[in-house]
């Protein structure tokens, strides 16, 4: 009786972690979405990203202006190289809130 029972909780435990890893995976895939708020409320800067140095993005926008930004671990960051085009969610301080690749 107690195998059984200890047996059915090794199932359950082991059900319950591949479930999270799979949601775990599927948030990966979804990339950087910025909130309502930021959307209303933050500067967004549109363009090519040209280089990045540590925490610091720099973009080239439309204008053909080169505008630095900062990036740190609190930003919602999608997997971004140099030449994709990207819009930003920045603060006026220059701190990026959202990084997301440009499909646009």
């Amino acid at each position: 009786m107690k195998t059984g029972i200890i047996s059915m909780l090794i199932l359950g435990l082991l059900g319950f972690g591949m479930s999270m890893t799979y949601a775990a995976d599927s948030m990966v895939e979804k990339g950087a979405s910025p909130t309502i708020k930021e959307r209303l409320t933050k500067d967004t800067i549109k363009g090519t990203l040209m280089t990045i140095e540590g925490e610091y993005y720099y973009i080239k926008d439309d204008d053909g202006k080169e505008r630095k930004i900062h990036v740190d671990k609190s930003t919602k960051l999608d997997k971004v190289m140099p030449g994709d085009m990207v819009k930003a969610y920045v603060t006026d301080r220059g701190h990026t809130t959202t990084l997301q690749r440009d499909n646009n």
